[in-house]
């Protein structure tokens, strides 16, 4: 029963996981919106700082933090920060699909290494399932996720899957 159990809740993270990796088709070919208080482009770090009720927009792509920073290297984005208490991102992972909520203090997106990590206070939520910890980490290529409490022991992760969803993952 505990590894049926182990099993359920991995192919259901896996299955989150995946879904955020994915997006709508038409995200990519929609214009990106940005919304803040103050932006500063420094050309020689490559980097661009936006603060201040920060919300960026893109198809169903939705961010909002207290500050996005946009790494760039050869005239490239490889890296987006995001922080806030909580910062959150949204996508929609396909048609008739309920959002994908991720949450974290810091949101951190590797585009070169097609990575996201939600950093203290994570939590992932589609479909009224719900994944906690401290650290989540994806690997979106691999179609990975690693959850996490914290170094000390205190915080544990914590996955819910309402009823609707548990024959599904058995």
């Amino acid at each position: 029963m505990v590894g049926k159990t182990v099993r359920a809740l991995l192919s259901l993270s896996l299955a989150a996981a995946g879904h955020l990796a994915l997006a709508l088709p038409d995200d990519r070919h929609q214009a990106i919106e940005i919304e803040s208080r103050s932006a500063i482009r420094d050309e020689k770090k490559g980097l661009t700082v936006y603060e201040g009720d920060v919300s960026i927009r893109q198809g169903s792509i939705l961010i909002r933090a207290d500050k996005v920073s946009l790494i760039t290297t050869a005239g490239k984005v490889t890296r987006i920060v995001c922080t806030g208490k909580p910062a959150q991102y949204q996508q929609t992972p396909k048609a008739g699909d309920k959002p994908v909520v991720a949450k974290a203090n810091t949101i951190e997106y590797q585009l070169d290494r097609d990575t996201i990590q939600l950093i203290s206070n994570a939590s992932l939520e589609q479909d009224g399932a719900t994944l906690t910890g401290e650290r989540i980490d994806y690997d979106l290529k691999q179609e990975v996720i690693k959850a996490r409490g914290d170094a000390a022991g205190d915080k544990r992760i914590r996955m819910v899957i309402p009823p609707s969803q548990q024959e599904s993952v058995q």
